[in-house]
C-alpha cells in the first residue's frame, strides 16, 4: 500500500490490485478562476493520468473536475456512488469512460489481489470513501459530513483506519463572504467548528493518523483575494488536536504537502517547505504567476449581462417545485439578487409566494442581499450548477438581522433541486427508495438531529445541503 498526497482533495493510492486516483483536480483552477491549489499541487506524472481506477466522492468541481477528467487515460474504470438520483454515472460517461460503476453506500467491492473499497454516503451528494488491502485501511472524509451511525459502520467494515484524511477549513461562502446587521448571525460557523470537526471525526474513527486533506485551496481572483485570511492551516489543525488530546488518544496528526508520500514499507516521505509561515508572500508569487490567465478571464467575462427571462424562468421552475408549504417553515423571507445592468437591478425569489419578480428599490422584506458577478450567473444558470456559486466565492452576502436560516436554507433547496431530488419521478422510481432503505440508519439519526438533537455540523449536514 502506497498513497501520494497530490494537492487538495486528489489523492493517489498503488495497491496489489491496480492505482486508485480519488477526486482528481491535477490542473487548473475552480469556481470561475476563483479557487487555486494551495500549496501547488505536485509536479504531475503522466501516471496519474492513467489509474487502473478513479473514484469521484461527488459532484463538486474540486472533486469532480472536468478539465482533469477530459485529460485522463479513458480505460480507467470511473467508481462513483450510488446516490438516489443518477446524475454522476451519466456525466461520466458523456466524457467518454466506458466502464463506470456505481457503489451502493456501505457495500464492500473487491478489487482483488485482497483489495476491498467502500464507499458510505452522507447528506444529499457526498460521500467518504475507504480502501484497504487487508492490513492497512485508509478512510477519506475529505469534506463529507459523515457521522453517527453511518462512520460507526466504516470501521464495522473495515476495521480500524491506519489514515483519516479530512478537510478543515472554509468551502463556502457563510461566513467569510457575509456581512450581517446582527453580528450574532455570523456565528453559527467559525474557525473552532471546523477544527473541533476534525478532531471529533478522527477520534471517532480512532485512527492511527490523521491528515489534514481537502481544503489546500487558496482563492485568488480580484474579487476574493481577501477571504485568504480566514483560512486554516494544516499547522493549526494539529495544534489543535494535541491542545485537546484527551487520555487514550493515540492519533498521530500529521499534515502533508502535496507530494508528499507514504508507504507501508518505509513510512513518510514528507517536503520540508514552509508553505504557511509567510503564506501572503507565497500567495502574492502565485498570484503573480497566474496573472495572464485571471487577466483571459476578466476578458471573456467583460460586458456579460444576466437576462432577466433566463433568471425569472429558471427560478420559476425552482420555486414551483418545491414541495407545498415550504415557504411556511423556511425560505420565509425572498433573496434578493442585485444586477446593475437593469434598470430594476434587485431580482427577487420569494419561495413563500412562488414568485420571482424584479424592482427599482431594495426590498425591505428580504432575507439577503447578494451579489454576483453577472457573467457567473449566466454560467450557473445555463449549466444548472447555481448551487456552486455559493461555495465558488465569488459572491457577497449582506444578512437581514434573523435572515441566516432563510438565506442558508435556499442554497439547500436549490442544491436538491439542481440534483433531482425533489422531481416527483424521482420518488417513483425504485432505485430512490433503494438508496433510502440501505441509508436507513442515517435517516434515523437525521431525525434526531431535525430535532435539535446533536452538535451544528449534524444540523446543519441534514437541514441544508451544504456547498463543500
Amino acid at each position: 500500500m502506497r498513497f501520494t498526497v497530490i494537492g487538495h482533495s486528489c489523492l493517489y493510492v498503488e495497491t496489489p490490485a491496480g492505482t486508485i486516483l480519488v477526486d482528481p483536480w491535477l490542473i487548473g483552477s475552480c469556481y470561475w478562476r476563483s479557487w487555486w491549489h494551495f500549496p501547488p499541487s505536485a509536479s504531475a506524472r503522466p501516471e496519474w493520468f492513467a489509474p487502473d481506477y478513479i473514484y469521484l466522492t461527488h459532484h463538486h468541481f474540486d472533486h469532480f473536475h472536468y478539465p482533469s477528467m477530459r485529460k485522463m487515460d479513458r480505460r480507467a474504470h470511473v467508481l462513483v456512488p450510488r446516490f438516489g438520483v443518477d446524475v454522476m454515472e451519466g456525466e461520466v460517461r458523456g466524457l467518454g469512460f466506458g466502464r463506470v460503476t456505481e457503489l451502493p453506500h456501505g457495500e464492500t467491492v473487491e478489487l482483488g489481489e485482497g483489495v476491498r473499497v467502500g464507499s458510505f454516503q452522507y447528506g444529499f451528494d457526498d460521500t467518504t470513501f475507504v480502501v484497504s488491502d487487508g492490513e492497512h485501511v485508509l478512510v477519506d472524509v475529505n469534506d463529507c459530513k459523515i457521522r453517527g451511525r453511518s462512520l460507526e459502520r466504516v470501521v464495522e467494515t473495515f476495521g480500524r483506519p491506519t489514515f483519516v484524511f479530512k478537510s478543515y477549513s472554509f468551502a463556502q461562502s457563510y461566513p467569510i463572504a457575509y456581512r450581517a446587521e446582527d453580528p450574532a448571525d455570523l456565528q453559527l460557523l467559525t474557525r473552532d467548528s471546523y477544527l473541533d470537526d476534525f478532531c471529533g471525526r478522527v477520534r471517532d474513527l480512532h485512527a492511527c493518523y490523521g491528515v489534514p486533506f481537502g481544503s489546500m485551496v487558496a482563492f485568488l481572483h480580484p474579487e476574493n483575494r481577501d477571504l485568504n485570511q480566514y483560512l486554516i492551516t494544516p499547522g493549526e489543525v494539529a495544534a489543535a488536536y494535541d491542545a485537546t488530546r484527551r487520555p487514550g488518544d493515540t492519533t498521530q496528526v500529521v499534515p502533508m504537502n502535496p507530494g508528499d508520500s507514504w508507504d507501508s514499507e518505509s513510512g513518510f516521505t514528507r517536503s520540508t517547505v514552509d508553505w504557511y509561515t509567510d503564506r501572503e508572500r507565497h500567495l502574492a508569487e502565485l498570484a503573480a504567476s497566474l496573472q495572464p490567465k485571471l487577466d483571459a478571464q476578466a476578458a471573456a467575462e467583460a460586458g456579460r449581462t444576466l437576462s432577466w427571462p433566463e433568471f425569472r424562468d429558471y427560478f420559476t421552475r425552482f420555486v414551483r417545485g418545491l414541495p407545498p408549504l415550504t415557504g411556511r417553515f423556511v425560505c420565509k423571507r425572498p433573496l434578493v439578487f442585485e444586477v446593475p445592468s437593469s434598470p430594476e437591478p434587485y431580482w427577487v425569489v420569494d419561495v413563500r409566494r412562488r414568485r420571482v419578480s424584479r424592482t427599482a428599490t431594495l426590498p425591505a422584506e428580504r432575507a439577503s442581499l447578494v451579489r454576483v458577478p453577472e457573467a457567473v450567473m449566466v454560467e450557473a444558470i445555463r449549466n444548472r450548477v447555481v448551487q456552486v456559486v455559493h461555495g465558488g466565492m465569488r459572491i457577497r452576502v449582506e444578512l437581514r438581522a434573523g435572515g441566516l436560516s432563510d438565506d442558508l436554507a435556499f442554497w439547500g433547496l436549490v442544491a436538491v433541486w439542481e440534483l433531482g431530488y425533489l422531481k416527483p419521478t424521482t420518488w417513483l422510481r425504485p432505485r430512490f427508495w433503494g438508496v433510502l432503505w440501505r441509508r436507513r440508519d442515517e435517516i434515523r439519526s437525521a431525525l434526531g438531529a431535525a430535532r435539535g438533537k446533536g452538535t451544528f455540523f449534524d444540523r446543519m449536514a441534514n437541514r441544508f445541503a451544504e456547498p463543500e
